[in-house]
């Protein structure tokens, strides 16, 4: 399965916040530490990865939250390795 830059990212975030199933992460928390101009790329970027099931959407009291699939752990991990060597 291959990722874009910006689904990298995102990805790499949840990582590092060890959002898998229990631990999870808001959008607006997710998306709103980029940068203004590519926001809204971030967003659609965030809603592909949930379309492959790959990172999944689920309610919370505070709004609208998301982690990473367990299932896809092994992929994300090796296409995070690629990008960044030193994890």
């Amino acid at each position: 399965m291959d990722f874009t830059d910006l689904q990298v990212d995102l990805l790499s975030k949840l990582w590092r916040n060890k959002c898998f199933g229990k631990g999870h992460m808001l959008i607006d928390s997710l998306v709103g530490g980029s940068p203004s101009h590519i926001k809204g790329r971030m967003q659609v970027e965030l809603d592909e990865l949930i379309k492959k099931n790959v990172v999944i959407k689920k309610p919370s009291k505070h709004g609208k939250a998301v982690y990473i699939n367990y299932e896809y752990k092994d992929k994300i991990s090796s296409a995070l390795k690629k990008k960044y060597p030193f994890l």
